[in-house]
């Protein structure tokens, strides 16, 4: 599974990483997890998609723009998500 967190470096977006970093860190699930603050990369993803940050995109899903998700949230995600992978 690959989880980006696109959005300035800025409060909201260190809690929604706080947030998936627990949630990943209670499922014991090793994901690939992508942190993207830059400006550049941030507008280069905008190309094709447009995104309102912070934004948590995993396996190119969009889940959540523009608020954050709470732990327990984010991992009722990542639960359905490994499940649907098993299948």
């Amino acid at each position: 599974m690959k989880i980006r967190i696109v959005g300035q470096e800025d409060m909201m977006q260190r809690r929604l990483v706080r947030n998936v970093l627990d949630a990943l860190k209670e499922l014991h699930c090793n994901c690939e997890l992508d942190v993207i603050h830059e400006l550049r990369e941030i507008l280069e993803m905008e190309k094709s998609q447009f995104l309102i940050t912070p934004a948590l995109i995993v396996d190119d899903h969009i889940l959540c723009e523009g608020h954050i998700w709470d732990k327990e949230h984010i991992k009722h995600f990542l639960e359905r998500a490994q499940e649907k992978k098993m299948d």
